[in-house]
């Protein structure tokens, strides 16, 4: 079961959503209005997938969401609104309104300044190493995999790795494997010596 606690929306939180081209279904995030979720907050979910709302984060966290899209907008929550935080490390909280604001287009020097400012659980950094590869943010790619990745975390941030690839290529039908920058870490994360 996942726990949940009301916090203050008047906090700095952030969401990062796709914004040059629309989502598989068709959906796309208006800014600077307010966006209504189809699901209400769940607060006896059992999985993620039973939450409902807008998952949002913090800006230390944020760096784990960049699959999710090109664009980090911060996120102002409507005074009808009610938002809440797992009880999770990862800085997960869930809104169900929304209005984005100061949107920011992701490349490479923006994910490394993301990660810079970064706090993750070290098995979330895996994942974002994934994440950047897919991505194509190559300089960020590297640099995590030199500052977060050693002889004695290596087989967890394979298997991490590979889980999220694998899951990427099930959700989103792309062929993760085949990117040369998926191809190219996945290698240095097997030499890692």
């Amino acid at each position: 079961m996942i726990n949940f606690n009301k916090v203050d929306r008047e906090n700095d939180y952030y969401k990062i959503v796709q914004m040059s081209s629309k989502y598989r279904d068709g959906r796309n995030f208006p800014i600077d209005d307010v966006v209504i979720s189809d699901k209400k907050v769940n607060l006896k979910a059992e999985s993620p997938n039973e939450m409902g709302g807008f998952c949002i984060s913090d800006f230390e966290h944020i760096f784990r969401w960049l699959i999710r899209g090109d664009t980090l907008c911060k996120v102002v929550i409507p005074e009808d609104s009610h938002i809440y935080r797992t009880e999770s490390n990862n800085g997960i909280y869930v809104a169900d309104k929304i209005i984005l604001t100061n949107p920011v287009l992701i490349d490479d020097n923006y994910a490394m300044y993301l990660y810079e400012n970064s706090a993750l659980p070290e098995v979330s950094y895996f994942k974002a190493l994934a994440a950047c590869c897919i991505k194509g943010y190559n300089n960020t790619a590297i640099r995590v995999l030199k500052e977060k990745v050693n002889k004695s975390n290596q087989i967890i941030a394979i298997q991490e790795f590979e889980n999220f690839c694998k899951k990427r290529e099930n959700e989103y039908g792309i062929k993760t494997f085949d990117l040369e920058l998926v191809k190219l870490i996945h290698r240095k994360l097997e030499n890692i010596t």
